[in-house]
């Protein structure tokens, strides 16, 4: 059997041209008491460290300047009139609430709720510089603007990590290729579902190596960025 061992020349840090993309930093996936998604990557997050990592990667491009985009995960009642049956997980999270909001411009019930962004990281989504877009709906990021918002910065290069690997995050990473951009991945600041078919951390993994132009640990991630900013 063949297998796949080839390794490309990994993608260069220019920290004007880069930012840091992160995908569902929400209650739902992050927080133990409220999460609901939360359930199924509970093992993954502790296993990897993976919040204490993304706080790390944020903290770092906070501190040295880099661009930082999030792209939420939210719901709207009017979501509720689609008549296109969704793929199982889809399927799964709207039956349980997943990440509603009442309203596009009305906050009632948002704060603390697991749409709300996590607790503990507010203080970098919400400092003023981090770009929070329009929400994406199912898993990638063609229904929002954070390709818009890239461009917009001349942004070349992207860093990528969130709490979905294998979903939301690795949808995101593949339109963010398609659009002509470089991506690497950050292995230990993601987590992912397991079902019957097997480890979705593992899955994730796998596609990361024939896809990205890097993956990296978070250890590597931050040294990188600071070299670059230096």
């Amino acid at each position: 059997m063949f297998t796949f061992t080839y390794r490309n020349p990994e993608m260069q840090i220019d920290k004007p041209r880069t930012a840091l993309v992160l995908a569902d930093m929400q209650n739902e996936f992050l927080e133990e008491k409220t999460g609901t998604y939360y359930e199924l990557i509970a093992d993954a997050l502790k296993k990897r460290n993976v919040i204490g990592n993304l706080d790390r990667l944020l903290a770092t491009a906070q501190e040295l300047g880099y661009f930082i985009v999030h792209s939420p995960h939210w719901y709207y009642p009017t979501d509720g009139q689609w008549v296109v049956p969704p793929g199982a997980i889809a399927d799964y999270l709207g039956g349980i609430g997943f990440c509603g909001r009442k309203d596009p411009v009305d906050l009632e019930g948002f704060m603390g709720s697991r749409a709300d962004y996590f607790e503990p990281f507010k203080k970098y989504l919400m400092d003023g510089h981090t770009c929070n877009t329009s929400p994406h709906k199912h898993f990638g990021c063609e229904a929002n603007d954070v390709i818009k918002q890239l461009r917009m910065r001349k942004v070349e290069k992207v860093i990528m990590a969130g709490p979905v690997g294998n979903i939301c995050l690795e949808s995101h990473m593949r339109d963010i290729i398609e659009a002509g951009m470089e991506v690497a991945m950050v292995r230990d600041a993601v987590a992912a579902g397991v079902n019957d078919e097997g480890d979705g951390y593992a899955a994730a993994m796998v596609n990361y190596r024939f896809m990205a132009n890097a993956v990296w640990t978070t250890e590597e991630t931050v040294k990188k960025m600071r070299a670059a900013a230096g």
